[in-house]
């Protein structure tokens, strides 16, 4: 996993954040970022406060979500044939079956990102974070300051996610890494890692992408919409097979790193903020927590 870039850039929002209900999936757009029904906007990537380090020239917006999925959950539009050049609408990443096969099943809660360029930035690449006790991914001072900082502790993911030729799915999530120990560089480099899924697209892991790419182009996104499963992760822990089964609510944040990497590694930023609320994720600890104590009952 090439996660050494994740150094690059960062960015949190650190406001306080009511409980927001969970939508109901219909009302929530799965299309690679063509339209944005049923989600919240959040800032654009230029906003102080929200970003930590990297390009300042990049320009895009910034969307969250949640929702419990239904069995009869679509991806809106038509997915681009593989290897096919973009046309501005149609989307590429998974397929749309893939919200409720695998490790995703009907009735999971699923948080989304999602990031629309506004400007000529695109996206080649990303990575889905989740910093599991907020005490890894610091904002710099001022937009465009250079004392953001990025790290990984043990418990905290990231969901690889690119469109280059090296990746055998455009947009589909490569690699699911889990930390097992600090790394205070925020590069796998450091070795405090595990890779449950290995390094190819999976229906097993709990993540799902989606993009539109810019017309003519093979690999740069004009949007990008992230997901992650909540309920895939805290059973695919089962408590504690990889460690990512719990969520310390009001402190847990997600968020992204996002680059082109058809101009240059170091073309990027990074985001983060609280999704779902603090109100929800003490929610899913209790239930997570729940579940392991009746597991060792039995």
């Amino acid at each position: 996993m090439q996660n050494s870039r994740c150094t690059s850039a960062t960015a949190s929002l650190f406001a306080s954040m009511t409980l927001i209900s969970v939508a109901h999936a219909g009302l929530v757009d799965i299309n690679g970022g063509s339209s944005w029904a049923g989600w919240d906007f959040i800032s654009n990537g230029q906003t102080s406060g929200v970003w930590v380090q990297g390009q300042t020239n990049r320009t895009f917006d910034i969307y969250r979500t949640q929702f419990t999925l239904e069995a009869g959950q679509a991806v809106g539009g038509n997915r681009l044939a593989d290897g096919a050049a973009g046309n501005g609408s149609d989307y590429t990443g998974d397929n749309a079956g893939s919200l409720t096969s695998g490790s995703w099943q009907a009735g999971d809660r699923i948080v989304g990102v999602g990031v629309r360029y506004t400007g000529g930035t695109r996206c080649t690449t990303a990575y889905l974070q989740i910093d599991v006790f907020g005490n890894n991914i610091m904002p710099a001072s001022s937009f465009g300051a250079s004392d953001g900082a990025f790290s990984h502790d043990v418990g905290d993911t990231a969901s690889y996610i690119t469109s280059m030729p090296w990746n055998p799915g455009r947009f589909q999530t490569k690699q699911y890494t889990l930390w097992t120990g600090p790394s205070e560089g925020g590069s796998p480099g450091e070795g405090n890692f595990i890779t449950p899924y290995g390094a190819n697209p999976t229906l097993a892991m709990p993540t799902r992408s989606f993009a539109i790419l810019e017309a003519g182009s093979a690999l740069r996104a004009l949007s990008l919409q992230m997901f992650i499963n909540l309920d895939a992760i805290l059973r695919s822990n089962g408590g504690a097979t990889y460690g990512d089964g719990n969520f310390y609510a009001p402190n847990t944040r997600i968020g992204f790193f996002e680059g082109d990497q058809t101009i240059s590694d170091l073309d990027s930023t990074n985001q983060i903020f609280a999704i779902p609320a603090p109100g929800a994720l003490a929610l899913l600890s209790l239930a997570g927590f729940a579940g392991q104590r009746q597991r060792r009952r039995r």
